[in-house]
């Protein structure tokens, strides 16, 4: 605000040293205190003040609105004036100087300040008005194209000096002009008129394009073929301004499109005698080419076969030799003791490794099956045998069986609807996906806590949901959890050999459902399975 030079012109001494000590404690500048209308405009080059206020009752020849009116003109200033008058004819002989405020005399320091900020704001904001207005209007006089701009009624209300070239018509000659009047088009072919692009923008309220046979009838009746489009001017609320049409004269490019065309078709005429030549000789070589591409293709895609049949062998026969290595040591090692020392134990100490031999032959043989249920499902001879099924029943015995098993740390909850149909389901398929997630949920939950297990019936499916608390899934591992022999990168030494959800995923896709999992590394995994079904009996 100290940055603001203020001009005050009043003929009453006290009044106007009273308004200077109020600018000057409100932080204002004041250049001049001066009592007429001629030492105001005098006062006005050698100080360059931001605003001036104006008493409209001056003494002299020249009143406070005539001083006003003069330094508007030739200064453009703000003006904000001063007055005990309050009557209508002042009133309507001051607006004509476009002033930015009144101030009824006496006014408090408050009201003085908030009447100069908004003035000098308003005249701020008219400034770039002005000064953007200016730019356009130079932007638009010196682009190539010629442009022309009309009100929403059609009338004229710029044109740039391209336009004036084209069309023959000055800006001052046509303005307020109906553009129709100025602006005629025929039809290059047809000679028929063409209606006038800025009447379908207006109406259409969108751009609209001209054909490009599209001819401009000039001043002086010269037939100029135009390229042209015509678009609604709107402001920020939507309300259409007016229109802008922009055209440019098209005869150099015809004549330069038409030289190209010439020169296109003897350039066409030579690529093709030289295009019949080659092929005849290329043709050969193309098949040539193509015959070996497809040998080398295949012999890619039967190497990549074999790297991947030698790894997976490499894997199995490492996996299944550490699976095989252990219980087989187990087994060994509980014979030789028992043949070495049954005598002198008692029977239980013979009865543990009884039943440490009896796990162990349980782990080999399902590690056979599942190795045989892999070897079934990859050549297509697993055999599928679906029927009606007690679903509910099914999943009751296999969740009783296994908390007949489980210590005291986990549970099994098993929740579901009551279902009075039966589902065609493959009863032993549908055993092995259970089994293999209760077992999966259980093994991956070190910390023990509760396994649910839901069964959701739809209309045409049903959804079987198993979720834990156990150590999740990392992300990196989620797309790699159904193929043979994977393991996650965080299960440390839980046994396994990653043989189980690929199990389940063949069991799941011979009923033609669907697998996913949503996991998270240390809050717990849930699988959910969808099989569809036909309801049975």
């Amino acid at each position: 605000m100290s940055s603001t030079k203020i001009l005050i012109v009043e003929d009453e001494r006290i009044v106007a040293l009273s308004i200077q000590n109020k600018l000057e404690r409100l932080g204002y500048t004041v250049t001049a205190n001066v009592a007429s209308g001629e030492a105001a405009i005098e006062s006005i080059a050698p100080n360059c003040p931001h605003l001036v206020l104006m008493d409209i009752k001056l003494k002299g020849k020249v009143d406070g609105i005539e001083a006003a009116s003069q330094i508007r003109h030739n200064f453009q200033l703000p003006i904000v004036y001063l007055t005990a008058y309050n009557d209508d004819d002042t009133i309507e002989r001051a607006k004509l100087t476009e002033p930015y405020g009144y101030l009824l005399k006496p006014f408090e320091s408050r009201d003085l300040a908030t009447t100069i900020e908004i003035a000098l704001y308003k005249h701020q904001m008219e400034q770039q008005l002005r000064d953007r207005e200016q730019w356009l209007a130079t932007t638009l006089n010196s682009i190539g194209d010629a442009v022309i701009a009309t009100n929403p009624q059609g009338s004229i209300v710029f044109m740039n000096p391209v336009a004036e070239t084209i069309t023959g018509w000055k800006e001052e000659e046509v303005l307020n002009r109906n553009l129709s009047d100025v602006f005629r088009t025929i039809h290059e072919t047809t000679r028929e008129v063409v209606e006038n692009p800025v009447s379908l923008a207006l109406h259409q309220c969108t751009r609209v394009g001209m054909a490009n046979s599209t001819l401009l009838i000039t001043r002086d009746g010269r037939e100029i073929p135009i390229d042209c489009s015509a678009a609604p001017i709107k402001n920020e609320t939507g309300n259409i301004l007016g229109a802008v049409l922009v055209f440019h004269d098209v005869t150099e490019e015809r004549k330069i499109k038409s030289i190209l065309e010439q020169t296109n078709e003897e350039l066409e005429l030579r690529v093709a005698e030289s295009t019949a030549q080659l092929r005849a000789a290329n043709a050969q070589l193309k098949a040539e080419i193509a015959q070996r591409q497809r040998l080398e293709n295949e012999l890619q895609l039967a190497l990549a076969k074999e790297r991947e049949l030698n790894e997976l062998k490499s894997r199995i026969v490492a996996t299944v030799s550490h699976e095989y290595r252990t219980p087989l040591t187990t087994i060994l090692s509980s014979t030789e003791l028992l043949e070495n020392y049954a005598d002198k134990w008692s029977p239980e100490k013979k009865q543990r490794h009884f039943q440490r031999i009896q796990e162990s032959v349980h782990h080999l043989t399902k590690l056979v099956n599942d190795m045989i249920f892999i070897d079934q499902a990859q050549t297509r001879k697993l055999e599928f045998h679906p029927a009606p099924l007690d679903v509910v029943r099914l999943i009751s015995e296999i969740v009783e069986a296994f908390r007949c098993e489980l210590t005291d740390e986990y549970s099994i909850l098993f929740q579901s609807p009551v279902i009075c149909q039966k589902p065609i389901l493959d009863r032993d398929l549908l055993e092995i996906i259970i089994s293999n997630l209760l077992s999966n949920a259980i093994k991956y939950s070190p910390n023990g806590g509760p396994i649910l297990l839901e069964l959701i019936y739809q209309e045409s499916e049903i959804a079987i949901r198993v979720s834990d608390k156990g150590i999740g899934i990392p992300t990196k591992d989620k797309p790699h959890l159904f193929k043979s022999l994977f393991r996650g990168s965080n299960i440390d030494l839980t046994p396994g050999v990653g043989l189980g959800l690929v199990i389940v995923k063949e069991a799941v896709d011979l009923h033609g459902g669907k697998i996913s999992v949503e996991s998270e590394v240390g809050v717990g995994t849930t699988f959910t399975v969808i099989l569809p079904f036909a309801p049975g009996v």
